[in-house]
């Protein structure tokens, strides 16, 4: 058993927006996020979550007071080790970020070359560029399958992006080889990467009747000299009539069964993982009238978000379980204040790697201003409460009964359920076996008090369960001698 704070799991202070979730046919009210962490950048890119490091890496460009404007990479701790947050800087414009798998390196692009840093701890230091073609739209980068990949197109200036020919590379093997191109795109081209080396290539249509084609394919070893084996394609016009696919960002599942693809005309789309052919979409929508911008899993498989943008305080993020048989109205979540922006950028979303947190970021209507969010996915969960207790005489060094009910809503838990038992007695801290709880919910704790009357706390907790938030009960009890006993000075 362990006491509120470590229970809970890490929680961020200076990032984390606080909501709850409510029981029963309340739960589809929306609640307001809590303030967020205000950025320095005056643009955001893209986002990354470095889980071994445990940091949320944010691309985008600053600027100074001087009106000088530069490239920064910002990086937030979440639990792990270092500076609370760490910082690289490079020339504007800076688009796209990635990471590697073990934190080590961290990759940002610029117009002419990609740049690496070393990373240890939130300490960032500058690695060989990694070659690249021209870049002046703006890059993706993402890191799957073992290698990097990066968008690129020239072009003079940010006006004459529309439509401008560009790239798909792959990063070489050494700093000194160029790097390799595998496929060509007539317009801009979002990248997302997935579990076992999936890579999805969704291009922005150029106009309303166009209809890009969305690939899915893996990465290889390349042993017979292609980087990237082929698995699917979709155009979300099938037969050629009506408005094509309108991306805001994409997803794979915990599984890569599934990709969720925030569509700005559809809202989410599901396609399958490994074909993309379309799926059912069982997951409740936004609310109507919401402009999609974003969606994510969570990599342990448990949450599945959508973020958009929602004027006053209609719920611009839904967090639902990502097994749509859980029948359960998801948490709802609107950005509607000066503190905490007013709407989930594109592509904006990412959840940590044991789900235990989702990091959303959001921005002021002019798109100047950004913030970061944590919200504790816990806050998802139906609560439970640990209620009724009562316990009968304390006599020092006697035998002492605690009876209580453990109050779960919601759906029945998958588990049957104990509680954890703390008792501190004075210095000493001691971790009693845990107490089963009966089907109606009831539980008994036998215990021998410490010999010496005084003070006792039991902490009694429930640490939660696959659909139950946690929850305790401090418990003090004032112990007495036992009748005939001489009393004992205390020391």
């Amino acid at each position: 058993m362990l006491l509120t704070g470590v229970l809970a799991g890490p929680v961020l202070t200076a990032v984390t927006g606080t909501a709850s979730a409510a029981s029963g046919a309340a739960a589809a009210a929306v609640v307001p996020s809590g303030p967020g962490m205000e950025l320095s950048a005056a643009s955001f890119t893209q986002m990354t979550v470095d889980e071994a490091s445990r940091r949320v890496w944010i691309a985008g460009d600053r600027v100074d007071p001087d009106g000088s404007r530069h490239g920064e990479v910002v990086g937030v701790l979440y639990g792990g080790v270092g500076p609370a947050v760490a910082r690289a800087y490079g020339a504007a414009p800076l688009s796209g970020v990635a990471v590697e798998p073990d934190g080590s390196k961290l990759y940002a692009g610029q117009s002419d070359h990609i740049a690496g840093y070393a990373h240890e701890n939130g300490s960032l230091s500058p690695l060989d560029p990694v070659p690249a073609p021209a870049d002046g739209c703006g890059r993706e980068l993402v890191h799957t399958g073992g290698r990097l990949f990066f968008t690129s197109r020239p072009a003079a200036s940010p006006e004459d992006c529309s439509g401008a020919q560009g790239s798909v590379s792959v990063a070489a093997a050494s700093t000194d080889a160029p790097a390799g191109v595998v496929m060509y795109t007539g317009t801009e081209v979002h990248l997302e990467g997935g579990p076992g080396g999936l890579l999805v290539t969704a291009p922005e249509r150029w106009s309303p009747t166009d209809d890009p084609d969305l690939g899915i394919y893996r990465v290889t070893d390349g042993a017979d000299g292609n980087v990237l084996e082929f698995l699917g394609e979709r155009r979300f016009a099938e037969d050629g009539t009506g408005p094509g696919m309108d991306f805001r960002d994409a997803d794979f599942s915990a599984d890569g069964s599934v990709l969720a693809v925030a569509d700005g005309v559809r809202g989410t789309v599901l396609l399958g993982g490994q074909d993309a052919n379309f799926r059912e979409n069982p997951y409740a929508p936004l609310p109507q009238g919401v402009a999609p911008t974003a969606v994510a899993f969570s990599p342990d498989g448990k949450w599945f978000a959508q973020g958009g943008a929602a004027s006053g305080d209609t719920a611009d993020l839904t967090l639902a379980f990502a097994d749509p048989s859980v029948e359960r109205q998801p948490l709802r979540i609107s950005f509607e204040d000066e503190a905490a922006g007013h709407r989930v950028v594109p592509r904006g979303m990412e959840f940590s790697g044991d789900g235990q947190q989702l990091f959303v970021v959001t921005s002021d209507e002019a798109g100047t201003k950004f913030w970061l969010h944590t919200i504790q996915t816990r806050e998802a969960l139906t609560p439970s409460r640990i209620v009724d207790v009562a316990h009968g005489p304390a006599v020092a060094g006697g035998p002492f009964r605690v009876t209580g009910r453990l109050d779960l809503d919601g759906l029945e838990p998958t588990e049957a359920p104990k509680i954890t038992v703390l008792r501190m007695n004075g210095s000493e801290v001691s971790d009693l076996p845990q107490v089963p709880v009966a089907e109606d919910g009831t539980f008994v704790l036998e215990d021998v008090l410490p010999d010496r009357a005084g003070d006792v706390f039991y902490v009694l907790g429930y640490a939660g369960g696959e659909h139950h938030q946690l929850s305790e009960h401090w418990l003090a009890v004032e112990t007495v001698e036992a009748p005939g006993t001489v009393p004992r000075s205390r020391r």
